[in-house]
């Protein structure tokens, strides 16, 4: 019986190690190939800011964007091959995701410097529109609303299943708030373990590239990754209500989402009322995640991002991104129209 039991740990004791090692190998190799596909962005104070830069030849337009909570630039892969020949973007990590050098200290005001930074560097004069994922909705919405001058040349600002900073802080203390801290709290336990390198936690049915699949896995079995996951997820809690957006403004909703469909709903048309100049859309069959990680529904995002501004008020019904219905008149706009 002892000989079994000792034969069980050790095979226990060999199948844990195997992991480590290969968590250990994959962040390696992952860290030389992100480095050497993609570049770094020398910051003022001499940090570094993991980038990658498409400016075409005939670009007449650009859209930078901005990641969800714990997630890297390579997200948007789908997204940015299917844009137009003649629009460029800007994708990048914040410090401490990637090859972006760690900052003790972040929060709003450092993330809006940098998207200024970022656009002085790259984008020039060329128009632009702002589109970010998730809590990255949030950010391009708050830049440009909050931040003196920031809308000056933006076209419009895109928010793709965003959150909303208010709702986000109505769940402290609620089960989907300890889930999230729990989950984050245990992804940096999996990631020492080695455990995110064989199933990790996000694009687990591999949807990207063969190479951004690589680097896409290798950057959640950091266990930075969600450790800066978690700050930012409580630190979001501290941000302010967005009142208005002074800009045309498109949101983006996925369709299904975990929880209570019909409040995400609720809340996707509430951000929608933001600006004067508005539209939302509804992604059939999206998720959260399958937005940006689905390339069909990837492709709808672009064609969205890339389409001319709205220029009338907020029309919150669910409409498709391809090929969209024309918007459902409520009777208050009816009545004007017969007045």
């Amino acid at each position: 019986m002892a000989s079994l039991e000792r034969q069980f740990a050790v095979g226990i004791a060999g199948l844990a190690g195997a992991s480590v090692l290969t968590g250990a190998a994959m962040r390696f190799t992952g860290k030389r190939e992100r480095a050497r596909r993609y570049l770094t962005h020398e910051r003022p104070d001499g940090s570094l800011v993991e980038v990658d830069v498409n400016i075409p030849p005939n670009a007449r337009r650009m859209v930078l964007l901005d990641n969800g909570l714990g997630t890297t630039h390579e997200y948007w892969d789908w997204v940015c091959e299917a844009l137009p020949a003649d629009m460029g973007y800007v994708r990048f990590n914040r410090p401490g995701y990637g090859l972006s050098t760690p900052s003790k200290r972040y929060g709003l005001e450092r993330h809006f410097a940098l998207l200024q930074e970022l656009r002085e560097t790259y984008v020039a004069d060329l128009p632009l529109v702002l589109a970010g994922h998730s809590l990255g909705g949030y950010f391009v919405a708050a830049y440009a609303s909050l931040h003196p001058g920031a809308k000056e040349g933006v076209t419009g600002v895109v928010m793709i299943d965003a959150t909303d900073v208010a709702h986000l802080r109505s769940s402290r203390r609620a089960d989907i708030d300890r889930w999230s801290r729990q989950s984050m709290l245990m992804e940096q336990v999996f990631a020492v373990a080695g455990l995110s390198a064989l199933r990790p936690a996000l694009n687990q049915h591999k949807t990207y590239r063969p190479e951004i699949n690589r680097s896409y896995t290798a950057f959640l079995a950091q266990r930075r990754t969600w450790a800066l996951a978690y700050r930012d997820y409580r630190d979001a809690m501290t941000y302010p209500e967005l009142a208005s957006v002074d800009s045309p403004l498109t949101v983006i909703t996925a369709e299904n989402n975990k929880g209570d469909n019909a409040a995400h709903q609720k809340v996707q048309a509430k951000l929608a009322t933001l600006s004067k100049r508005s539209r939302q859309r509804c992604i059939d069959g999206s998720d959260h995640e399958s937005l940006l990680s689905i390339q069909p529904h990837a492709a709808q995002v672009a064609e969205i991002i890339a389409d001319e501004p709205p220029t009338g008020r907020a029309d919150a019904e669910r409409r498709k991104s391809a090929g969209a219905r024309p918007a459902v008149k409520s009777a208050a706009d009816r009545e004007k129209e017969l007045m």
